[in-house]
């Protein structure tokens, strides 16, 4: 069981910005990054199947069996090839990438592609690795021994409508291969998903959790969130200041009180740090976002989130 460090953020900022900042906390937009995963997850597996393949002779070396040979150029091959150059890259999820693998993915034809379409020695290939990742790709909710593959199939072209809670990945970018890979270590010599994360957002777990918060006017907001054993990194809370142009006094510290200070970001800089107030005195009444229980929230209903 983790050691949650809690974390209070008072923010101020103009008010369009708190609006759309509240929306982040609440975990109300759509996780663009996760519909660019699955589109990926769905381009991997039919080139380790050998639905589609690169037109000229190319080798990746994380995972050699994802490249079977070459193929004519066609629109469906060279959309492959596109994309398997953005995971040799390694290239972050931002926005422009997560476009182009859209587009690419909508070129490949994978979208039109339904299970009883996919010839059965890509089927064999693709149950291997789909029973291999699964908790990776899909987590341990329905997880067991002989999954249904056409199903997986299926939810891989189902994107998420919302996010979860204070979803740090939206703020930071994370990379394409480092999903793909999860922390099962099927790609070599490529960061886990918790190495990246710990490295990147300072967490394993990179989202809020037993999220609160409480509109006090239209250019504040209050926001407390626990996370496993550490706030999260400078670099993640530096760049949430300059995403909403607000400035953040973050206080944070964890059960056993070995753990605790102050930091504030104003436009992406850090300003100041220290031990600062506690926050506690005086804390106002917080509403809660998720499901999860909370000490003095009231709770709103659970918020839908994505995987």
């Amino acid at each position: 069981m983790a050691e949650w460090c809690t974390n209070q953020l008072e923010i101020t900022g103009k008010s369009v910005c708190i609006d759309v900042m509240q929306q982040w906390v609440c975990g109300e937009e759509v996780p663009r990054y996760r519909q660019a995963v699955l589109q990926s997850l769905r381009l991997f597996l039919a080139g380790c199947a050998g639905i589609l393949k690169p037109t000229k002779p190319q080798t990746y070396t994380p995972y050699p069996a994802l490249v079977r040979g070459t193929a004519a150029p066609t629109a469906q091959h060279l959309a492959f090839e596109q994309w398997l150059l953005l995971l040799q890259n390694n290239v972050p999820l931002n926005t422009d990438n997560i476009k182009r693998i859209d587009n690419l993915y909508r070129q490949s034809g994978l979208s039109l592609m339904s299970w009883d379409k996919v010839p059965e020695a890509a089927r064999d290939i693709m149950a291997h690795l789909l029973t291999r990742q699964y908790t990776d790709w899909f987590g341990v909710v329905g997880w067991s021994d002989t999954p249904d593959i056409g199903a997986c199939w299926d939810r891989l072209d189902v994107y998420p409508q919302a996010a979860q809670p204070c979803d740090m990945l939206m703020i930071m970018s994370t990379n394409l291969s480092t999903e793909i890979n999860g922390n099962s270590g099927l790609l070599k010599g490529i960061p886990t998903t918790a190495q990246f994360y710990e490295a990147q957002y300072g967490l394993e777990w990179p989202f809020g959790h037993h999220v609160r918060w409480e509109r006090r006017n239209v250019s504040s907001l209050t926001v407390r969130f626990d996370s496993p054993w550490a706030p999260p990194s400078a670099e993640l809370m530096g760049e949430l200041s300059a995403m909403f142009d607000c400035e953040i006094r973050h206080w944070y510290s964890e059960a056993s009180g070995q753990l605790k200070g102050y930091d504030c970001y104003d436009q992406g800089e850090h300003v100041d740090s220290g031990y600062g107030q506690s926050g506690r005195e005086n804390r106002p009444a917080l509403y809660l976002v998720t499901g999860e229980q909370a000490e003095t929230a009231l709770a709103l209903p659970a918020i839908a989130v994505g995987q």
